[in-house]
């Protein structure tokens, strides 16, 4: 909280330090755009003191070892990745914030992936990767409102055309997690997974032409010669 509050104190210093250097807008003029960009953070900063404040009571009341205690013999290690990355999906998308789900679900994950044997590094990208394809899906996010807000396109077309993308490359995430939970290396987990990824889209794009009565793949287009007048 400290870290953020000097970091956003100085870029502001910094940021009205520059443009009067540049001689760019008054003081008024600085100070309306402060008060105008500190309205747009209100949401921001609510979802991050909501999300300390369950941080707080889930580590005032031992969520997280109740959690670790409960998982054991329950979820195998080689699974667990796979179901961090799932849980945090479906909290991420119900509620459209991946910050809020990383503060939730980040104190809970790394004790229950240390209890039970997983890579750290591989419990930690599990969640990151969970909540921000939950959020990237999630017609609440405010990175998928002001997507279609600023395309000037209909907000729920926006959500549907890009779910099937993003299902696609979390399916082949839920694969690359089975795999690295049952030791793969990621040195191989990831280009099989870019591998697959390649092979579905191109499959997924035969699919949709075909259906729509388009050529694939597209023709090249000859681009004609305008002479001059």
């Amino acid at each position: 909280m400290t870290a953020l509050l000097w970091g956003a104190m100085f870029a502001v210093i910094t940021a009205i330090l520059m443009y009067k250097a540049q001689g760019i807008g008054t003081l008024a003029d600085m100070m309306d755009a402060f008060i105008d960009g500190a309205k747009m953070m209100v949401l921001a900063n609510l979802i991050l003191i909501s999300a300390w404040s369950i941080g707080s009571v889930c580590d005032g009341i031992g969520t997280a070892p109740y959690v670790v205690n409960a998982a054991k013999g329950v979820i195998s290690p080689v699974l667990l990745p796979m179901v961090m990355f799932i849980i945090c999906n479906i909290i991420s998308f119900s509620t459209g914030t991946s910050w809020g789900t990383m503060a939730i679900a980040m104190p809970i994950a790394i004790p229950l992936a240390l209890a039970l044997g997983v890579p750290l590094p591989l419990g930690i990208s599990a969640v990151l990767t969970g909540s921000v394809m939950g959020d990237h899906c999630s017609p609440l996010s405010d990175t998928t409102i002001m997507s279609s807000m600023f395309s000037g396109s209909d907000h729920i077309d926006h959500v549907k055309t890009q779910i099937p993308y993003a299902l696609t490359a979390a399916g082949v995430a839920i694969l690359g997690y089975i795999l690295a939970g049952n030791g793969m290396s990621a040195g191989l987990v990831l280009p099989l997974g870019l591998i697959l990824l390649v092979i579905l889209l191109y499959i997924f794009s035969s699919i949709s032409a075909k259906s729509a009565g388009i050529s694939f793949p597209l023709p090249e287009l000859k681009v004609k010669e305008v002479k001059e007048v």
